[in-house]
């Protein structure tokens, strides 16, 4: 997860000062922090589960003798000798390998798992993910250490800056009905045909749909469902396909109500940038999802289509309810920030310095 790396970069160094810190990159990170430097890393030795990842990188490692290292995404040398902390945001691919490349269980038999058994912590960022690590990958509950991912402060937006930003997103992408969102990839287990099917069958209030799509993960999607995703009578389907931040932040400020309707998710920071933004969310009853939103979100069972239209139509029709999760929402994603998981990622490192 890039704006994970990215924001626990910027922040690190600012709420840690008693720590120096070297980011080993092959991207352009902003380092400016006089305890942090940039180790740039080469496209060949970054290639995720490639040779250079296990062989090469291990060594530029241990050349700077790091008392620990952190490796924020489950990509990671096998071998690296050095004390070290382990990023798993979750364990999708081995929960449903059957959306995924045969390629993927054995990466995590072969690397994932020996690193994370044998790391000193195993940062994760939902509680329901913790037995995930001990049921696929062998982790002792007693090396995980749970820490939610933040929301950053460009996603908080106030009642003036929400409705400018809805009027221009609409004309921007040409909606003129009421609309709900889905924002993130396609994989299956993110369940939008149970999106689709219950706005195209069950709805029966004029609205449309908008659904995102996430560049590099849904490049190699089968489109087909896609294709078959019409508009109806008194609706449109929207698919802008990958948009920036800028624009991703006014479709949650114009909606109706942003929906996740996933099968399973490791924690599901779309939502609570959704909430930030000042748009109601609507999740589907999993762990993570029930945990980060609260009292703060509408949900219903991942395949119930019933359950799901009702909360749509009320949420069309029912102002007072939709003003109520907008505040109650903007509430819940305060309690989360950056700043906030940098300190508490910190909090690790010294624990692991003075074990």
């Amino acid at each position: 997860m890039k704006t994970y790396v990215r924001e626990l970069v910027a922040r690190l160094p600012r709420v840690a000062p008693d720590l120096q810190f070297i980011v080993f990159s092959n991207e352009t990170l902003s380092v400016t922090a006089r305890n942090a430097t940039l180790a740039p890393v080469s496209t060949f030795v970054a290639a995720n589960g490639a040779v250079g990842e296990q062989l090469l990188y291990p060594r530029q490692l241990n050349k700077r003798r790091p008392d620990i290292i952190h490796y924020m995404s489950v990509y990671a040398p096998r071998f690296s000798h050095r004390r070290h902390v382990y990023t798993i945001h979750d364990l999708i691919h081995l929960r449903f390998p059957q959306y995924f490349s045969w390629k993927v269980p054995l990466y995590y038999r072969h690397i994932a798992g020996p690193v994370a058994r044998s790391s000193r912590a195993v940062v994760t960022d939902a509680r329901a993910t913790v037995a995930d690590l001990h049921e696929f990958l062998g982790v002792q509950t007693s090396r995980a250490r749970v820490i939610p991912l933040g929301v950053s402060e460009k996603f908080v937006l106030n009642d003036d800056e929400r409705m400018k930003r809805a009027k221009h997103i609409r004309d921007r992408f040409s909606i003129e009905r009421p609309y709900f969102l889905y924002a993130g990839n396609h994989r299956p287990h993110k369940n939008l045909q149970t999106l689709y099917a219950t706005w195209h069958d069950l709805v029966q209030q004029p609205c449309d749909l908008v659904i995102t799509e996430d560049a590099q993960r849904d490049s190699s999607v089968n489109r087909s469902e896609r294709q078959q995703w019409v508009d109806k009578a008194s609706g449109k389907v929207h698919l802008p396909g990958h948009v920036d931040v800028n624009d991703l932040i006014s479709l949650y400020a114009g909606c109706v109500a942003s929906i996740q309707p996933s099968l399973y998710e490791g924690f599901g920071l779309s939502v609570l940038e959704s909430m930030a933004c000042g748009a109601p969310a609507v999740v589907a009853q999993t762990p993570a999802l029930l945990a980060i939103g609260g009292d703060a979100v509408e949900s219903f069972a991942p395949t119930d289509t019933a359950a799901l239209a009702t909360i749509m139509t009320n949420l069309l029709t029912d102002a007072q309810r939709a003003s109520w999760l907008r505040e109650a929402g903007r509430r819940r994603a305060a309690m989360f920030s950056w700043d906030a998981t940098a300190r508490a990622t910190a909090d690790v490192y010294r624990e692991v310095l003075a074990a």
